[in-house]
């Protein structure tokens, strides 16, 4: 190993075994001082300023302690204006072109293509930042106003320059490495470990970055950020040098497609998870390009990837984005290995394993990560079988793609009939026809379905098994997911020493997803739910992980010390709020049900729903000083709640307490469809339940004094759903005089049920055929009839009325979804536009519209001689 000279590696010999994390592996040795520095960590302030410790965390005798207290406030007033003359110094890097003798390949290429469609124009990105800063002068003024600084301060924070976060408490230092400044001010030579990641680093245990990075720091290792970088540049992958050990690459808390992209593939006008929330600040598809760069600027050096990113991509999947499938991201981005899941138990065993000495290439025997190998045989030795069980084969990557066409236009393997229904040029965009048949559907979309089922079935942590699926000569390999954690590991994540804060460098635009989490609390892990069209479960599973009561009263009491609280936590809660200390002895066991659903047709006998827990833990939140209100925000799942069999018979007192206490006014639900044809694909209760949960929760909250709403959510397009079955939805909408706002189209992410379905035509889980609303025009229509109300969809909704014969709902009498007028569809009008690029009717002026006057040309044009006129 290259240790950094003059540095004792005390985290190395502090560890006795690989993986082995608990407080006795990190017990020092007699005699042997505890160095906090060398490990990563800071010393503590408390103890600096009583000369308790050197700033080297050396011990200091009792008599001697009033003399380097006084040592130890003349060294923080020197680190403070050390780090102060470093800060924001810009680095100047050099862009990468021909003259600079950089070669131009593919990836230069790709990334000249990023932004190519546009974005949101100037003057929206203007009007989202000057709310932004309104809110944050207000959050600061507040704060002055209340006693929390000068009134000069306070005027400041009235101009547009104000700073978003207040407190001026925590400085560089409390916050990881960013800049070569910060190594130096902590004495760092060298990190161990360099994050790299596409969202801005908020250390906060909402975002990930901050979680790896402060799980790493507690482990012993020093850990440096490097928050979006500038892509299109190696250089800028070198500021804060090469790490001892390895880069770790996360595109950030989202894809960076559905991070870019809506539903309808339009460019977002906004990023959240950046500066301001500014969009452009990461590529599309970030792990590929992130690790591309590393490679130009480091060649081998070791590079782990992880994230909901490149967790979901570790197969062979669906791109929506690109309408075809794609290979493993382990192979795009050629890292040396995927974390996947929540991924702090496996990051902290690779990390002491490679401080150990060992290569990263030749640890293959590590839960819940995913590598790449050409010889798998050891997999089905009796050593590695009897650890992890016997690996299962899924189907190659080479069959979930078309036929290729092999000279003299034969096919090289053999096809169904149904693949020679289209020609090979788009026989995998299935975005560019509607399939109606079963027969339509050639046989290699069908291989997708059923290699899915194959790799969803070990996605347990107690009963699942190495997956293997062969990509040409090379083999991806994804070990079981990593063991569940214990209510003292979790407690441990989220009580490390976060700031809670967006890094300083952000103060002026600040970071708009933190404005809605900073005062939010993450209960537990995991969903029982099964929804299809959901990655949690595949992401953190089916069994349900808690905190402790007494950690989360801990969290909620640093909160209140946080100058931008008012008395309102936003949200106490997790992938679903009341499944918080839920509990299965089968699942803990034997491992989640593999053909078994754990809440439909109803919640499973085997499921014991703790109510009672989550209503003291609850109680002890509201009962922190400083706490007006803890919201639950974070939505519920109804049908548990009216189980009367699995709940203790607490579901009324649940809902009387959620409404009393924990509603603002209104309260998320899910119920997602009206139909049961539907709600069965997606994996939902039917709507029967939502309407008793609804009228329990009004009278609950009547009993209480309220006047209180369900703000119920919807998805439309999703697979199963046909344009009969929307029209019956939006009569439901009219009947109850109902205008929902709330309502998503369907977005295929990779590795989900619903998104094999989208693409192969199929249910995985019974192979059954499966209707799928897949072209845009489809899509737009069944979004445009759950908000028929709103003017801009009338003439779309009257067109979608018509073709499917119910003019009917078409008048001026009260079962009328729309009034007559013009039929408009303005992606008809102009087919040779790309799907989902561009913009509607609205900002498409006839003199600006290209098409005007011209025959429209490609796919779906009219024979020549006829005009295409709107109507």
């Amino acid at each position: 190993m290259n240790e950094p000279q003059g540095a004792h590696r005390l985290h190395a010999s502090l560890q006795p075994a690989a993986g082995d994390h608990s407080e006795n592996a990190y017990r020092k040795r007699p005699g042997e001082i505890l160095d906090r520095f060398e490990r990563g960590g800071h010393a503590d302030k408390v103890d600096l300023l009583t000369g308790k410790i050197t700033p080297e965390g050396h011990a200091v005798p009792p008599g001697e302690r009033a003399k380097q207290a006084e040592l130890n406030r003349q060294w923080l007033k020197a680190e403070r204006e050390r780090l102060q003359a470093g800060k924001g110094e810009p680095l100047a890097y050099a862009i990468a072109d021909a003259e600079s003798g950089v070669k131009q390949d593919a990836l230069d290429r790709y990334l000249k293509t990023q932004g190519k469609f546009g974005s949101a124009n100037e003057q929206d990105l203007k009007a989202k930042a000057a709310a932004a800063q309104e809110y944050a002068a207000k959050l600061a003024a507040e704060y002055y106003e209340a006693g929390g600084g000068s009134r000069e301060a306070a005027e400041n924070a009235a101009t547009p320059a104000s700073r978003l976060t207040p407190a001026a408490s925590f400085g560089r230092g409390d916050f990881l490495p960013t800049t070569k400044t910060d190594m130096d001010a902590r004495g760092w030579e060298q990190c161990d470990f360099v994050l790299v990641s596409g969202d801005a680093y908020v250390d906060h245990p909402s975002f990930a970055n901050a979680v790896i990075g402060r799980v790493l720091e507690w482990a012993g290792f020093k850990v440096g950020i490097l928050s979006q970088p500038d892509y299109t540049n190696p250089e800028a992958f070198k500021a804060l040098g090469k790490p001892r050990l390895a880069f770790l690459v996360s595109a950030g808390n989202l894809d960076s497609n559905l991070n870019a992209y809506t539903a309808h593939k339009l460019p977002r006008s906004d990023d959240p998870y950046s500066p301001g929330g500014r969009p452009g600040k990461r590529p599309v598809r970030a792990t590929i390009v992130y690790c591309n760069m590393l490679r130009r600027a480091f060649g081998k050096t070791p590079i782990i990837v992880g994230g909901i990113e490149a967790s979901q991509r570790r197969f062979s999947h669906y791109d929506y984005w690109d309408d075809k499938v794609r290979r493993s991201v382990l192979l795009d981005s050629n890292a040396d290995m995927l974390v996947f899941g929540m991924g702090e138990t496996q990051i902290v065993e690779l990390a002491h394993r490679l401080n150990r000495g060992e290569q990263l290439k030749e640890i293959t025997d590590v839960r819940g990560t995913a590598y790449v190998k050409k010889d798998a045989d050891y997999l089905e030795s009796p050593e590695f079988t009897e650890r992890f069980g016997k690996p299962v084969y899924t189907l190659d990557h080479e069959n979930l793609l078309p036929p290729r066409e092999a000279a003299g236009g034969r096919q090289e393997a053999a096809v169904s009939p149904a693949s020679r229904l289209t020609t090979p040029a788009s026989l995998d965009r299935v975005q560019e026809h509607q399939t109606d048949d079963p027969n339509q559907v050639a046989a290699y979309r069908k291989n997708y379905a059923v290699a899915f089922k194959t790799i969803f079935d070990q996605q347990d942590p107690v009963r699942g098994r190495p997956v293997i699926q062969r990509t040409g000569k090379l083999s991806v390999i994804q070990l079981p997911p990593a063991r569940l954690q214990s209510e003292e590991e979790l407690d441990r994540w989220y009580d490390l020493p976060y700031t809670r804060l967006p890094h300083p460098d952000y103060e002026k635009h600040g970071v708009p997803a933190w404005l809605t989490t900073q005062h939010s609390i993450i209960t537990h892990r995991g969903c029982m739910g099964s929804c299809t069209f959901c990655a949690i479960w595949m992401h953190q599973g089916r069994t349900i992980q808690s905190r402790s009561p007494e950690s989360i009263e801990k969290e909620a009491a640093s909160i209140t010390h946080m100058p931008s609280f008012k008395g309102y936590i936003s949200d106490v809660g997790g992938p679903t709020a009341n499944m918080y200390g839920n509990y299965c002895s089968v699942q803990q066991t034997l491992g989640a049900c593999k053909n078994r659903d754990c809440l439909l047709p109803d919640p499973c006998p085997a499921l014991r729903q703790h109510l009672d827990k989550q209503l003291d833990m609850l109680k002890r939140v509201r009962a922190v000083p400083g706490v007006k209100k803890a919201f639950i925000a974070s939505g519920i799942r109804h049908d548990m709640l009216i189980d009367e069999k699995t709940n203790k018979g607490l579901g009324d007192a649940y809902i009387e307490n959620l409404a009393a206490y924990h509603t603002s006014g209104h309260l998320k639900v899910a119920p997602e469809h009206l139909s049961d044809g539907v709600l069965a694909r997606m994996r939902k209760p039917g709507l029967h339940k939502y309407e008793e949960f609804k009228q329990r929760f009004i009278e609950a909250s009547k009993k209480v004094g309220k006047e209180q709403y369900l703000v119920a959510y919807f998805v439309s397009s999703h697979p199963g759903c046909t344009m009969d079955e929307q029209i019956r939805l939006a009569e439901y909408f009219k009947r109850n005089n109902w205008s929902p706002e709330q309502v998503q189209d369907f977005i295929p992410t990779p590795m989900t049920p619903a998104t094999a379905m989208f693409y192969s035509g199929f249910d995985p889980e019974t192979l059954e055929f499966v209707y799928t609303p897949t072209t845009m025009r489809e899509k737009r229509r069944q979004r445009a009839l759950m908000q028929f109300s709103r003017p801009e969809f009338h003439g779309r909704v009257r067109k979608a009325l018509r073709e499917a014969g119910r003019k009917d709902l078409i008048g001026h009498h009260k079962d009328a979804l729309v009034k007559p007028g013009n039929e408009e569809d303005w992606d008809d009008d102009n087919p040779a536009r790309p799907a989902g690029i561009g913009a509607g009717p609205k900002t498409l002026k006839k003199r600006n519209n290209p098409y005007r006057g011209k025959k429209p040309r490609g796919r779906g044009s009219k024979p020549a001689g006829k005009s295409r006129r709107r109507r």
